[in-house]
């Protein structure tokens, strides 16, 4: 860290904020972040920013955008509790993409008359250049019936339709969640700005974001003793739990599996 000073006073204060949040059933998610907080910082913030979209990087709000989304793909599959994935696949290329939008809309809302249908759905194109569908759902289903719905939209036996659970040991839906999203980040370039890059059924509750604690310290050790320190006290489990640290961009991210 660079430490600009004058005297006894310091332009720079390094801050961890680590917050959580609890999806129930032992799944939870802390993060650790750093901050090298500017003292001056208020006179930076009375500057004008650029409206969303508006910065001439294109391609870094493109990919800051498709960072989001995966973040909320992934959050919203352990809310629903998705453990298995349902892939829609057209016989052939199919290259229109506002299709597979017509065409799942049609589907979902067939399979909702039968059942509850909640979901979380990503494009793909494959290497071909044709479009699929990935969708999170919770619990086995029925894939003759969906099938059957599919080809009643898309022509018999032209598309077909698999289902998967990808992790076989209980528990791993938060590895689900983290496979489905990585296809966000796939082609992100294809994507207009504010585009939707994923679908999602209504009402999906993702969990607050809430605070655990702000400490001010040079050592991130102590902010990551925090951060597994707040999964336990919360009944998580640590083992097959998922983490990332980035130690030059000061990020640190721990997700527990379900009980």
């Amino acid at each position: 860290m660079h430490d600009e000073s004058i005297g006894d006073f310091s332009a720079f204060r390094r801050e961890w904020v680590i917050r959580g949040r609890n999806f129930g059933d032992g799944q939870v998610e802390i993060t650790a972040t750093r901050f090298d907080r500017y003292m001056g910082a208020q006179r930076m913030n009375a500057m004008p920013k650029a409206k969303r979209g508006e910065s001439e990087n294109t391609e870094d709000n493109l990919l800051d955008a498709g960072k989001r989304a995966k973040q909320q793909v992934r959050l919203r599959c352990k809310a629903i509790g998705a453990d298995h994935i349902v892939t829609l696949t057209y016989r052939g290329a199919m290259m229109d993409k506002a299709r597979l939008k017509a065409d799942f809309d049609a589907f979902r809302r067939r399979v909702a008359r039968l059942a509850g249908f909640e979901y979380v759905a990503v494009p793909e194109r494959h290497k071909s250049g044709g479009w699929h569908l990935h969708i999170a759902v919770q619990g086995r289903q029925n894939v003759r019936v969906m099938r059957s719905i599919w080809w009643s939209i898309v022509g018999r036996a032209m598309g077909n339709i698999h289902a998967r659970s990808p992790y076989k040991e209980k528990g791993l839906r938060h590895m689900l969640a983290g496979y489905l999203a990585k296809y966000i980040m796939k082609g992100f370039e294809e994507h207009k700005m504010n585009e939707k890059r994923y679908w999602t059924s209504r009402g999906v509750v993702v969990p607050e974001r809430m605070p655990i604690d702000h400490i001010l310290s040079d050592d991130p050790a102590e902010a990551l003793k925090i951060a597994f320190s707040a999964a336990k006290r919360v009944g998580a489990t640590l083992d097959r739990c998922q983490t990332f640290w980035r130690q030059e961009l000061g990020c640190f991210w721990l997700s527990t599996r379900e009980l």
